[in-house]
């Protein structure tokens, strides 16, 4: 088991926090208003097209400049040479409803949207321990973050309370936590989504 980290990263630019939270709550909301058939369509549409962007700017360096002089106040470090989390998402979005439906999907996506920035504000003005990088106290404000948004929704009438809904957001909190290679825009949806439909399988 890793050992803590004593030094927590730099702080996320608040921008990105923004960002995050606007496009991927809003991103994942649309599927309230559009068909699903439809919407799938779109976000694998908008999916494809931000990996060409993506593959343009690696390939054409006057791409990249012109990608970084739009976007640079709200990219990580490691996205000015790597795919962004916004792309990630794209092709979460499209998987997590294509696989898993809109049951599934509207939740662990909005729970990503909302609980990635909260982890992040939380996690790096909270003293204490890091693991691999990352706050506990972080992983705590996912959750509640999650399941504040979901009761929202809830009280909207555009969602119910399950126990898989609850487990869904504790999974997405502890893969948002751990050092898995992969973008945790990417990661924690489709985990957390395979996990929620297992636990609505077993009736929970």
């Amino acid at each position: 088991m890793g050992q803590p980290s004593r030094l927590p990263p730099p702080p996320p630019p608040v921008g990105r926090r923004i960002f995050h939270l606007l496009a991927a709550s809003g991103t994942t909301l649309m599927s309230l208003v559009i068909p699903e058939h439809p919407y799938i369509l779109l976000i694998g549409g908008g999916a494809l097209l931000a990996l060409g962007m993506e593959a343009s700017r690696f390939r054409v360096g006057v791409f990249n400049r012109l990608f970084m002089l739009v976007f640079a106040p709200i990219l990580k470090q490691s996205e000015v040479s790597e795919v962004s989390g916004a792309t990630w998402f794209l092709i979460a979005a499209f998987f997590t409803f294509y696989f898993y439906g809109p049951e599934v999907a509207l939740p662990v996506l909005l729970f990503v949207a909302v609980g990635d920035p909260a982890a992040a504000l939380v996690g790096t003005h909270l003293p204490g321990p890091r693991f691999w990088g990352k706050s506990p106290s972080g992983g705590v404000a996912f959750v509640v973050a999650a399941l504040a948004i979901w009761a929202v929704l809830c009280a909207l009438g555009f969602g119910e309370w399950s126990s898989a809904v609850i487990i869904a957001a504790v999974i997405a909190s502890l893969v948002e936590l751990s050092p898995l290679p992969v973008d945790d825009n990417l990661t924690v949806p489709l985990i957390a989504g395979a996990v929620m439909t297992l636990a609505i399988s077993l009736g929970l």
